[in-house]
């Protein structure tokens, strides 16, 4: 009965000027790529407004839930062994702004359909 109320959840793998995301509940995967940059040669989201509206119209594109998802950021370039506060904050206000309710990171290697789970 409470299924209906279940957060959607999504996966964001991150790269210089492209969005990869994977609905965890369906398995559906889609790039998308900026076509006006916001990264540059030192800042996966040098440009927050870009980054903003392109991860805004790619969670719509997913989501026909009134509930805002939660995301799972994984910043796949430009990015050593941990986050710093900065890249911490860019990132988490980057989600919040796009229309998440609740941001995880993960760094490392690519998380597959049986670790999202």
């Amino acid at each position: 009965m409470f299924s209906l109320f279940k957060v959607p959840l999504y996966y964001v793998q991150i790269k210089k000027n492209s969005f990869s995301i994977r609905s965890v509940k369906d398995a559906k995967t889609i790039v998308f790529d900026a076509t006006t940059p916001f990264s540059s040669d030192r800042l996966l989201v040098a440009e927050f407004k870009v980054a903003e509206k392109l991860l805004t119209k790619a969670l719509a594109s997913f989501s026909k839930s009134l509930l805002r998802p939660t995301l799972i950021m994984h910043p796949l370039e430009l990015v050593g062994e941990t986050l710093s506060e900065v890249e911490e904050q860019i990132l988490r206000e980057l989600a919040l702004s796009a229309g998440a309710y609740k941001v995880k990171f993960w760094l490392g290697e690519p998380l597959d359909d049986h670790d999202l789970q």
